[in-house]
């Protein structure tokens, strides 16, 4: 949570909250590739900062079935951040919750979570523009599906 800087206008709150965003972000290169699947929620901030990040994510991802590391939450967290000040200061005072993540140990990095958090970013700003629900968003989405289900919501064997 950051304050705003003492002698500037706080940011106006997101508008509307976005639920139920769904970024995909798979690229197979040589090695390492990229890849990062996120689900979240985004809505205006809380106690007068202008961006907020909150990790609500179960106890383990699904692959490769253990937390998701704190490397990659802090570096889609920066992706979304970068992503709401794409030119300059951010439109809303926004805050985004992490509700599940599914990742690789192979083809997963930092940089393939914060690439996935500007994707993030930008979907939440076109979701807000356009008055629409989100859409699958980020690298080869189709964005024509629907969104796929949380992995923690998927009944268990």
């Amino acid at each position: 949570m950051t304050p705003d800087p003492p002698g500037r206008d706080p940011l106006p709150p997101l508008p509307r909250p976005v639920t139920g965003v769904h970024v995909r972000n798979f690229l197979r290169t040589a090695c390492p590739g990229y890849f990062a699947l996120v689900w979240l929620d985004a809505g205006p901030a809380l106690d007068g900062a202008d961006f907020e990040f909150v990790d609500d994510l179960p106890a383990t991802c699904p692959h490769p079935d253990e937390p998701l590391p704190e490397v990659f939450r802090a570096a889609f967290a920066k992706g979304v951040r970068e992503g709401l000040e794409n030119r300059g200061r951010a439109p809303y005072a926004t805050r985004v919750v992490l509700r599940d993540a599914v990742w690789s140990g192979n083809d997963s990095n930092p940089q393939s979570f914060e690439i996935t958090g500007r994707y993030a970013a930008e979907e939440i700003l076109e979701c807000v523009r356009q008055g629409r629900e989100p859409r699958r968003a980020g690298r080869n989405a189709l964005v024509d599906r629907p969104v796929p289900p949380m992995p923690r919501t998927l009944p268990r064997d």
